[in-house]
């Protein structure tokens, strides 16, 4: 991919990143928000975190939480490529 000068957003490394490795046809959705403490309990994750998430092709793939937004994306970025390399463990031989 050509580098233009300019560095894409956090969140548009992660869709990069999985369309990359996904397919480019698949749908890729990546949602981020910093919940409230209720929130927090329900997921079960400590408060005042930004928690990220990513869906391709409607389902949860990787999820992630840190303070930092940036970092967390960042972290997303990884726990998507292993969840790739997890779906081509349970590939099954044609």
């Amino acid at each position: 991919m050509p580098f233009y000068g300019f560095k894409p957003n956090p969140k548009q490394l992660v869709v990069n990143k999985a369309k990359a490795l996904f397919g480019r046809e698949v749908k890729v959705d990546v949602t981020g928000t910093r919940p409230t403490p209720l929130d927090c309990k329900r997921y079960g994750i400590p408060t005042g975190v930004y928690y990220v998430e990513c869906f391709v092709g409607g389902k949860l793939i990787a999820t992630t939480h840190t303070k930092n937004w940036r970092k967390a994306y960042n972290l997303l970025v990884i726990e998507v490529e292993k969840a790739y390399e997890i779906s081509l463990h349970r590939a099954e031989p044609v």
